[in-house]
This record gives C-alpha cells, sequence and structure tokens, in this order.
C-alpha cells in the first residue's frame, strides 16, 4: 500500500481548492487528498496519514471530526511533537524529538511507497519530513544492502503557497532518494534520550532492561559479521555467525516511544531531547542485520567452490565497495584448491603442514597472517576432502582468539 503523509494546520484554515495532478483535476481541502484521490484512480491503493502537532489539539478525534467536517474523509491521524509558545502553554523540546516522532510512524507503517506533502505546516515540520524521509529511505536500503535490492520509492509533493483568493493549484511531484553506505551505524541503544530529568532517564532506561540486552548482541553480532566482510574473512560466516539474535522493529519502536511521553507541568508540556541521529542509527542496524542473515541464510557448507561462488558475487555489489577483496579470496582459495590435491577421500590436515610439510612452524604475527590470507591462517585452517569437495573450517581453540580480532581488527 502507498502511503502519504502530511502535517496539518489548523482545520478552520483550509477551505476546498482545486488542485490539478498530471492533467486531472481534483477538489478538496488538503493536496495530499487530491493525490490519494489520483492514485486511487489509476488503480493503486494509498492511505493518508495526518501528522497533527499537538499545540492544535486537546483531542484527537476531536480535530479528526473538524477536518471531515471541512470535508477530508478517508484518512488517519497521529500525533506529533510541538516545539515552541501557543497561547498560553509552551511546548519544550527539540527538533530531532520531533523527526524521532515522524520516523516511527514510517517504521511502523513500512511503505514500499511513500509520499510527503510539503505544501502545509509550519518550516520546521516540513524540513523534519524531508529528513525523516531520507533516513527511511537509508534503513529501507539498507535491509537489502548485500542482496543489491533497491525497492524503495519515495516522493515529494510541492504546490505553490495556498492562498485566500485563490482557487487552482499546480501540483508538483519530484522524487526523494538518499543513498545507503556499507558502514557499521554507529547504534547506542543506552543513548536514546538525554536532559535534565536524570531520575526519568533512568526509570525508562531501566523498563528496557531486555530488548537493550538483546539489541547489544545483536549488534555486536553485526560487528562481527561487518568486519568479517569488510576485512574478507568468509569462514567466520560458517563458523562463528548463526544470526539467531535478532531485535524486531516494533520492539525498539515501543521501547523509544516511552522516550517521546510528554511530561505536563503548569503552563508547560516538556519532552526530553530525543537522540534522532542515535535512533536512525539504531534501525540501521537493526536493517543491516537482516540483511547479512539473508546472506547467511543462503550459505550451505563451506567448501572451496561455495565460498568462491558466494563471496566473489557478494564482492561484486557495487553499493558495498568491497570488490577488491575478490582478487586476495581468488588467490588464497586457489593455493587451497592445490594444497586439497595432497589429501586422499575423507583425509583431512591443517593447510601449514600440506603446504610445508613437518618444517612448517607457527606465525611470528598470527593476527597480521591470518588477514593477509582471507583469514584462513595455516595453523588454525582445516582441510577435510569429502566426495571431492575441499571442506574447510577452524580449529576450535583458536575461535575465541578469531573472534576478538574481528571485533577488534586494529588494536595490536
Amino acid at each position: 500500500m502507498i502511503r502519504i503523509f502530511q502535517v496539518a494546520g489548523r482545520p478552520e484554515n483550509y477551505d476546498e481548492k482545486e488542485f490539478v495532478l498530471n492533467g486531472k483535476s481534483y477538489r478538496t481541502i488538503l493536496c495530499s487528498d487530491a493525490l490519494r484521490k489520483h492514485l486511487e484512480k489509476e488503480g493503486k491503493i494509498a492511505r493518508l496519514t495526518i501528522l497533527v502537532p499537538e499545540s492544535l489539539l486537546v483531542d484527537l478525534n476531536e480535530f479528526s471530526e473538524k477536518l471531515r467536517e471541512r470535508g477530508l474523509d478517508d484518512f488517519d491521524a497521529a500525533i506529533i511533537p510541538s516545539i515552541g509558545k501557543f497561547g498560553q502553554i509552551e511546548f519544550r523540546g527539540s527538533i530531532e524529538t520531533i523527526n524521532t516522532a515522524i520516523f516511527l510512524q514510517l517504521i511502523k507503517n513500512k511503505p514500499d511507497e511513500f509520499y510527503i506533502d510539503v505544501s502545509t505546516g509550519f518550516n520546521i515540520y516540513t524540513v523534519s519530513l524531508l529528513e525523516v524521509a531520507k533516513r527511511y529511505i537509508t534503513f529501507r536500503k539498507l535491509e537489502g544492502l548485500l542482496q543489491g535490492k533497491d525497492e524503495i520509492r519515495a516522493y515529494a509533493l510541492f504546490t505553490p503557497p495556498v492562498m485566500k483568493n485563490v482557487d487552482r493549484y499546480f501540483a508538483e511531484i519530484q522524487p526523494i532518494d538518499a543513498r545507503a553506505f556499507f558502514s557499521l551505524p554507529d547504534a547506542n541503544i543506552d543513548r536514546i534520550a538525554f536532559g535534565e530529568q536524570r531520575d526519568r532517564l533512568a526509570e525508562l532506561n531501566r523498563s528496557g532492561t531486555e530488548i537493550k540486552r538483546r539489541f547489544r548482541k545483536m549488534y555486536e553480532e553485526l560487528k562481527l559479521a561487518y568486519n568479517s566482510m569488510r576485512l574478507n574473512v568468509p569462514l567466520a560466516f560458517y563458523e562463528l555467525l548463526d544470526f539467531s539474535d535478532t531485535v524486531k522493529e516494533d520492539e525498539i519502536t515501543e521501547f523509544i516511544e516511552k522516550f517521546l511521553e510528554p511530561v505536563k507541568t503548569g503552563d508547560a508540556v516538556e519532552r526530553l531531547n530525543v537522540d534522532g541521529v542515535n535512533v536512525a542509527n539504531i534501525f540501521y542496524a537493526v536493517a543491516l542485520h537482516r540483511s547479512f542473515k539473508e546472506f547467511a541464510d543462503s550459505l550451505s557448507e563451506p567448501d572451496v567452490d561455495e565460498i568462491w561462488e558466494k563471496f566473489s558475487r557478494l564482492y561484486r555489489v557495487k553499493n558495498l565497495g568491497i570488490g577488491i577483496n575478490e582478487y586476495f579470496l581468488q588467490r588464497d582459495l586457489d593455493e587451497i584448491r592445490e594444497m586439497g590435491k595432497k589429501l586422499g577421500e575423507n583425509e583431512e590436515e591443517i593447510l601449514g603442514k600440506l603446504k610445508h610439510g613437518e618444517n612448517f612452524t607457527e606465525s611470528a604475527n598470527r593476527k597480521r597472517n591470518f588477514f593477509a590470507h582471507s583469514g584462513f591462517l595455516y595453523e588454525w585452517t582445516i582441510l577435510r576432502k569429502n566426495e571431492g569437495r575441499i571442506l574447510l573450517c577452524w580449529i576450535g581453540d583458536g575461535k575465541k582468539e578469531i573472534i576478538n580480532w574481528l571485533l577488534e581488527p586494529e588494536r595490536n
């Protein structure tokens, strides 16, 4: 389903106008509603969500009813935070708190195609809509980054400023895009928000003890997978990673929404300052972990031919930027194939002994040699021949140290 999002102003300020989209006219009070009707005329299912700043309402149902009285129907409504003083009430918060509230609306709806109408609302909200749209696009692209998928479509809807004495408006639609890079998101589940309300922050963080524990575990696995791929260590996907530590978006959304709840004190409505960039990175981590899991699920056994087929293809994915890994992997697998010829059926041996015989001595710098040879360290890599295939694994005693290397590759 296509989703359309628009920040609303006061219902009494909206009059029915004529909006023209692709040469077709629609009479309604909002351009976003005209777009919904236009898409439905083209046979597409579209749903309109009105984002309502809290400064405009006492009750969301009452606000929605006022819009219906002005002629708008068939829409959803959701409250978003406000900033500034309106009447006698001051709304205290931050732009990132607004960004986060809108971002979570997109996460909960999770459209493959969406539009944002930036023809209404204060500047702060239109800026937020555009920023959040790009964050959501990045999130969706990261979900399919390793697979080379790009299935998200986003657009901005514009009209000239709507005036009381002007009846007809030509709407313009422009695509929105954002790039998703192969990098490890800097996500900290313990840093959702900050501010002077320390007791409240502590209480909220305690309420999420379990989800935070699971996220940290997932994030460590993501870091392990990311460094394994970036540094060309394919065997880690067979020996160290199972991607069982998943965390769902709705679980994180439910936790983060607690930090968005307002506190009313006298003539003020106050919210915590949410770190919206960090919140986006948390969801980026979930998305990238999902992409890694999808890739890992396509693997079966660590034989030389499968490793070459799966990882050489992966390294060629343009947006990853790790194509050079293919050359080093080919070099090391070619050597392993040659060494494998020395094995009889069902025989196994350490790679170093196959290459150097009884004169083999262990590396003076294991970590350096590990990364220099695609993770196939001579003293820890075992070759086994089975039905003509060369299967690879690491010695069990070395796996703990390999994990440490992959988690902290720059540490000496």
